[in-house]
């Protein structure tokens, strides 16, 4: 009997509880129980079958809550580790900032300090233009003086034109005497310099002869090609000194400079010949400039005199 009771009891119960409910039954039973007492246990037996399946129902109700409660928990979870992630986002955020104020309150010294120098320069600039407006002052009172003096100047200037007018008359009858007197002069430098050169002809050979031992072939004027053109020379003398050819090219100037000096020996440079060229120089006057650069150089002056230079 228990072991038929008890494969019933466990359609509705556990193993363990169909087989407790049957051994109460099987000891209710052998204590010869009334019907009535039996009818009160079925009833227990239903209320804890239903209450089994209430408890079986609420169980599983727990077991989904607890799977909702899991995989809400896995999503706090992953919320937690985006908040951590981002907590340390602003952490570093913060130390940036708090470094960027750092670097803002450096620069807000560097500004005040650099307003105080600009306060300061500000003070000086106001001081340099209180001296400015005394010295406007002053110059303003100078340019007063000025003003008076120039017109006590512009009344003297008066004075002078009637004074310069008087002159002019006098200066426009200088002025015909002294180009007359030009006409004159230059005529008389023609002259001399056809003379000057005429005396060349003549004492240059003869100091060359005693000097050089030269024999004279040729002594005149004459124009010799250059590399880019042509030149008259004052006294070209052609000859010998001990077998060799030489060329003696002159220039006659009554006064001879060093700026002459340097022209003339630039001129014979330019002169393409066989023989060996000599400049020689012809004058009545020698500037010390000019007769160092004929040292210097090379060339040789004859005085009209008949003085050779150098000795």
């Amino acid at each position: 009997m228990t072991s038929a009771l008890e494969e019933k009891l466990r359609a509705a119960f556990s193993p363990e509880q169909a087989h407790l409910l049957a051994e109460v039954i099987r000891e209710a039973y052998d204590d010869v129980v009334k019907a009535k007492d039996f009818n009160e246990l079925k009833a227990i037996v239903a209320d804890l079958a239903q209450a089994q399946k209430r408890t079986e129902e609420r169980v599983e109700e727990l077991a989904a809550a607890q799977k909702r409660t899991e995989e809400r928990v896995e999503e706090l979870a992953q919320a937690q580790k985006r908040t951590e992630e981002r907590v340390e986002e602003l952490a570093a955020a913060q130390k940036r900032t708090e470094e960027r104020v750092e670097e803002l309150a450096q620069a807000q010294k560097r500004t005040e300090e650099r307003v105080e120098e600009l306060a300061a320069a500000q003070k000086r600039t106001e001081e340099r233009v209180e001296e400015l407006a005394q010295a406007q002052k002053r110059t303003e009172e100078r340019v007063e003086e000025l003003a008076a003096a120039q017109k006590r100047t512009e009344e003297r200037v008066d004075q002078l034109a009637a004074a310069v007018d008087r002159l002019s008359a006098a200066q426009e009858r200088t002025e015909r005497a002294v180009r007359q007197l030009a006409r004159q002069v230059g005529g008389l430098s023609e002259a001399l310099g056809g003379s000057l050169e005429d005396l060349a002809l003549e004492v240059v050979p003869e100091i060359l002869e005693y000097r050089w031992g030269m024999e004279i072939e040729f002594c005149d004027r004459d124009t010799l090609p250059l590399r880019n053109g042509q030149y008259e020379f004052d006294l070209v003398i052609r000859g010998q000194v001990q077998g060799q050819p030489v060329l003696v090219l002159g220039e006659v100037k009554s006064n001879i400079t060093e700026s002459e000096v340097e022209r003339f020996l630039n001129l014979v440079a330019q002169v393409e010949a066989s023989e060996e060229i000599r400049p020689l120089f012809f004058g009545y006057r020698l500037e010390r400039a000019a007769k160092d650069l004929i040292r210097e150089r090379g060339a040789v002056m004859v005085s009209t005199r008949g003085k050779y230079f150098p000795e």
